[in-house]
């Protein structure tokens, strides 16, 4: 089975933690990655809220080289790629094709961070968590402003840099600002509102939920902008108790397509990052998801899309079309 996977924490539950990328005992390690053919994992450093500026950044390197010593320590399974053709070279090998990403972009208000991150591999940045950051407003903020100025300088930035924006987590302000840039963007991890306000009881959770995910209106406007959306596993984004698991995942992967999504609708696990129904809850249980929709009459080339090649087309077109700041 061939897996390409938009998000996960695994990289910052491994520090937190304590625990090896090898055989830890989180969604994804190297061990259970063995049932996957070809697997490449987009691996985010998540910055919390309450860290800003310098503090961000120093959180960023400590992940980032806790990490990098995890990989020299499996550098014949794993390998960081930073272009395409690394990519393409690592999964030739039979390793994992990790791509480091940025979850929440305050490490990138200090000047040079930008530079330290690129130069660190950093291919898709999500530019905001739930609150409100240097560069933009959160889902939970509660703000219906767009970008801030830096926000909008920085997707200049990014797009300049060939590095992907992720408009995950953002608010709908926020969102239609980014995708008025000339950046490559994608929902990394979201799910649908609408399948939530169709199936789901009135709910504490419900409300923040909604505001995380996507509407129809986003949706499609990722669509004709030729992006990105990775299903998110979380359980509260999927359904209610007790149908949060492969059943809802099915309905949001059929909103999606139903809206026109088959060459948009790819896999964003946050492994390692939320509570997961134990039927999702690691990658070595993406055989079963896989069986499971084509059970459900997803054929065996929309499987390959969802699973893989969305993202990898995605990743090349990108990465090949890098730009250099000068």
């Amino acid at each position: 089975m061939k897996l390409f996977d938009l998000h996960c924490d695994t990289a910052g539950e491994c520090l937190r933690q304590g625990i090896t990328l090898r055989d830890g005992a989180q969604h994804i390690n190297l061990c259970k990655g063995k049932c996957l053919d070809t697997w490449a994992q987009c691996f985010a450093v998540w910055i919390p809220d309450e860290l800003r500026g310098a503090d961000a950044l120093a959180y960023f390197l400590r992940v980032a080289e806790n990490f990098r010593r995890e990989l020299d320590a499996n550098a014949g399974i794993i390998r960081q790629c930073k272009t395409f053709p690394e990519m393409e070279a690592a999964l030739t090998q039979g390793k994992c094709a990790a791509i480091l990403t940025l979850e929440g972009a305050s490490p990138l208000a200090v000047p040079g961070g930008l530079d330290q991150l690129d130069t660190l591999g950093v291919k898709l940045v999500t530019l905001t968590w739930n609150d409100e950051n240097e560069f933009g407003f959160g889902c939970q903020s509660g703000s219906e402003n767009g970008l801030k100025p830096a926000g909008k300088a920085l997707l200049r930035a990014l797009a300049a840099r060939g590095i992907i924006v992720d408009v995950s987590h953002l608010n709908r302000a926020g969102f239609y600002d980014a995708l008025e840039s000339e950046a490559a963007v994608a929902a990394s991890h979201s799910d649908c509102e609408r399948v939530l306000l169709d199936t789901c009881r009135e709910s504490e959770d419900r409300f923040f939920s909604c505001r995380r995910s996507l509407n129809d209106d986003q949706i499609r406007a990722l669509i004709d902008r030729g992006g990105l959306i990775g299903l998110n596993f979380c359980r509260s984004f999927l359904g209610d108790p007790g149908d949060d698991g492969m059943e809802a995942v099915l309905r949001h992967a059929a909103h999606i397509l139903d809206l026109g999504g088959e060459r948009t609708l790819a896999i964003g696990s946050d492994f390692d990052g939320c509570d997961i129904h134990p039927a999702l809850a690691g990658v070595d249980r993406m055989p079963d998801l896989r069986a499971f929709l084509a059970a459900h009459g997803f054929d065996a080339p929309l499987l390959e899309r969802i699973f893989f090649e969305n993202a990898m087309n995605f990743f090349k077109k990108v990465l090949q079309n890098e730009k250099t700041m000068l």
